[in-house]
């Protein structure tokens, strides 16, 4: 599962959680950001790390002081709640004997970045209210996730041949296939110009020498290669040509929203349904992960209902 991925699935769960789990509770007088506002299987949680994370997560979702209490208590319940469930993940990760280096969280950030420089993720953050270091924080999260539903989670999930078969037989207008060709794509200004390179065509011309020479679309640098489109994606009076050309046919001058434009097929699929031994690999996968979130999900539940957690609410609600 990617960390993409991940964090969607944790934000969703944790909103499902917040409506299923419940803390016990002690009332307590005042609070200061040393006192603890919680324990989790005798581990403390002081009021200094809940008003970070509390203070980031308003920041994030662009609230500012609530003005209704009980909508107040049901965040702070929240943050709480999400907080406890990261203590029991970690716990269960340090005794499954996962951890993350600091080279995994290096490169796991850099694989993010995708070579945005660190100074521009910053601002993007910044403006979503999260800092870098949250961020990092998060991912390096999100690299234990992977591990734990690895190692732990996934070896109580499996999928059949013959369940795979049988999700194939049963949804069979998932693997329909439309038509589809490769399109080269030569477009001008005028039609004049699109009618002296249609002849120039016609004598034997190269069409991508052609198009990158005259066509003024995109993608004229790559010889007017528009690559593989499916019957329907593009503008009717397009598509209608498209799939009534023959591989290595030209049409002729089409007028288009674009101007005027020369098309090529180079290549033709007919229409179909996907052969299983296609579809298989994709169809186990797509089950597989549907039973692994679920199966989490189910054990987050099992282990939060064995753990002692002890929430001071009172605390809570003071800070």
């Amino acid at each position: 599962m990617s960390c993409q991925r991940i964090t969607q699935f944790l934000a969703v769960l944790t909103a499902a959680l917040l409506s299923t789990f419940a803390c016990d509770t002690k009332k307590a007088p005042g609070t200061t950001a040393d006192e603890v506002v919680a324990v989790v299987n005798m581990k403390e949680i002081r009021g200094r790390e809940f008003q970070k994370e509390y203070s980031s997560f308003k920041k994030r979702i662009k609230l500012g002081d609530a003005n209704n209490e009980e909508l107040e208590k049901k965040i702070r319940n929240g943050v709480m709640d999400t907080m406890i469930q990261r203590r029991l993940i970690k716990e269960e990760a340090e005794k499954a004997g996962i951890t993350i280096t600091p080279k995994m969280e290096e490169d796991a950030v850099a694989a993010l970045l995708n070579g945005l420089p660190p100074t521009s993720m910053k601002g993007i953050l910044e403006k979503q209210g999260q800092t870098y270091d949250e961020w990092k924080e998060s991912v390096a999260h999100n690299l234990l996730m992977e591990k734990l539903l690895a190692i732990k989670i996934s070896k109580m999930v499996s999928v059949t041949d013959d369940e795979v078969r049988k999700y194939y037989d049963e949804h069979p207008d998932e693997f329909k296939k439309p038509a589809r060709a490769r399109v080269l794509n030569i477009l001008t200004d005028n039609a004049d110009d699109a009618e002296k390179i249609r002849g120039s065509l016609a004598n034997g011309a190269d069409f991508s020498e052609m198009a990158k020479k005259y066509s003024k679309s995109p993608e004229a640098e790559q010889g007017g290669d528009l690559g593989m489109t499916e019957e329907g994606q593009m503008p009717k009076e397009l598509d209608e040509v498209i799939f009534k050309l023959k591989e290595n046919e030209t049409s002729k001058v089409i007028k288009s929203a674009y101007g005027f434009q020369i098309i090529r097929v180079t290549k033709t699929e007919k229409a179909g349904i996907t052969p299983f031994q296609d579809a298989k690999e994709k169809i186990h996968n797509r089950m597989f992960q549907e039973r692994l979130e679920k199966r989490f999900s189910e054990w987050l539940q099992e282990l939060r209902r064995n753990a002692k957690v002890t929430v001071y609410t009172d605390k809570l609600y003071r800070l």
